[in-house]
């Protein structure tokens, strides 16, 4: 079992993570696996009302069946209509879906090539699908990940559905929630065992994987230089995986004694680090990342949660969000000693600019609109419970009492907010 500090999440958060925790998740023993002659091959295609998170897909087997173990849960699944497959006459093992996030392609789409490190004999081609009629070229540290692998020179990827002479399904080796196996980590122990370090790299004692430096995250979260500047000061270097070669970001963290993380998929890349590593997990969202419980469990790593939000309304897992030095954060700090970040990200203009950045990037993302998954009824309370505190950092905005855009400054309710302060005076 993982070894984890709660202290520093909020206590309706660490209640919740600890019962995920708590829950039973094992460690598989033996994996199976299906074959079928002139099964095709679907390659992805979304329909309305499935509730999945990628779309349709999959292995249909030579009467017309869908093989079930060629889905995954809630991901990836069904059959559809479909007519004139390509044929190709070769043997090959089905990987399943080519998902183009980093952090989706470490724990589902690699999670069926443990085959090719037991049984590859015979086998033609390792077969990926994408989106049907779609184009994707396999680049940067995928492409490295395969080719440390040892499998590139094998890869397929189909955008339409294809009937092959022999299909081989894997069980996948890891599933959300509930099962991972050793194959599964002798994937990424492959990985480690075939990457070289370069001379030149010198390893860090603390590194902190940062977001701030990715494209996707500027318009969307707010605060992470303060984040930066914070693990900067006491001593971490700054490491933005995605500039990165896939064969150095393994060197820096497992040569570090402690490797900190912002949450998300980028602590997904502690299935490099060693077994049992020390790691920091900075907590950007209210409510727990379940996938990397598992990815925890299943390295028996030893992790200390921060909560550093600042949450005021329920959004999709893109955000927007509010970073900085909170209550849970500054006793993290406390604990350890550690320098607060620098004057300039503890001032109160500098949280209103993060706060004002956050509601216009809400307001574009959501309209005014209510948004909360089906799913997010669980964490309700943890929810609540980060609004209330962060409610109190920018209560006279929120309540109407002061304006905080410029359009503000134009409208009546606002100005009849400031006749009153003068009044009062």
């Amino acid at each position: 079992m993982p070894t984890i500090d709660y202290s520093y999440l909020r206590p309706k958060k660490a209640e919740a993570l600890k019962k995920r925790y708590d829950a039973e998740f094992i460690k598989r023993k033996s994996l199976s696996v299906w074959s079928g002659e002139n099964a095709v091959v679907l390659p992805l295609k979304k329909f309305e009302g499935d509730n999945l998170l990628f779309g349709r897909g999959g292995v249909i087997d030579k009467h017309g069946q869908y093989v079930d173990m060629s889905a995954i849960n809630k991901r990836v699944c069904g059959k559809y209509e479909f007519s004139n497959p390509q044929y190709d006459d070769s043997t090959v093992v089905y990987c399943g879906y080519l998902v183009n996030h980093w952090g989706h392609f470490l724990v589902e789409a690699v999670a069926r090539l443990w085959y090719f490190l037991e049984n590859d004999n015979a086998v033609d081609k390792y077969v990926f699908f994408i989106e049907e009629n779609a184009h994707r070229e396999i680049r940067g540290n995928y492409k490295i990940f395969l080719e440390l692998l040892g499998i590139w020179n094998k890869i397929e990827i189909i955008c339409t559905p294809t009937r092959y002479a022999k299909v081989i399904v894997p069980e996948l080796a890891y599933s959300w929630r509930s099962y991972y196996s050793e194959q599964y980590k002798n994937i990424f122990q492959r990985i480690i065992s075939n990457s070289s370090p370069d001379p030149s790299w010198i390893p860090f004692e603390k590194v902190y994987l940062s977001r701030s430096k990715l494209a996707k995250a500027n318009g969307l979260e707010f605060g992470l230089d303060a984040l930066d500047d914070f693990f900067e000061r006491n001593g971490y270097v700054l490491l933005f995986p995605e500039q990165l070669p896939l064969q150095q970001l393994i060197f820096y963290i497992r040569n570090s004694k402690i490797c900190a993380s912002l949450s998300g998929s980028l602590p997904h890349n502690f299935l490099f680090a060693e077994d049992e590593q020390k790691v920091i997990i900075v907590e950007r969202i209210v409510f727990n990342n379940e996938i990397q419980v598992d990815v925890n469990t299943a390295k028996n790593l030893d992790v200390t949660y921060i909560d550093a939000n600042i949450s005021l309304y329920s959004t999709n897992m893109s955000g927007p969000f509010i970073l900085g030095y909170n209550k849970q954060l500054q006793k993290f700090a406390e604990s350890y000693q550690m320098l607060p970040p620098s004057k300039k990200y503890l001032s109160k203009y500098y949280l209103f600019s993060c706060f004002k950045k956050y509601m216009k990037a809400y307001r574009k993302e959501y309209s005014y609109r209510f948004f909360m998954e089906d799913w997010y009824t669980g964490f309700a309370d943890c929810i609540w419970e980060a609004y209330k505190e962060s409610y109190i950092m920018f209560s006279d905005y929120l309540s109407g009492n002061k304006p905080f855009l410029p359009i503000h400054y134009f409208q009546w309710h606002y100005l009849k907010q400031f006749i009153k302060r003068i009044l009062k005076r």
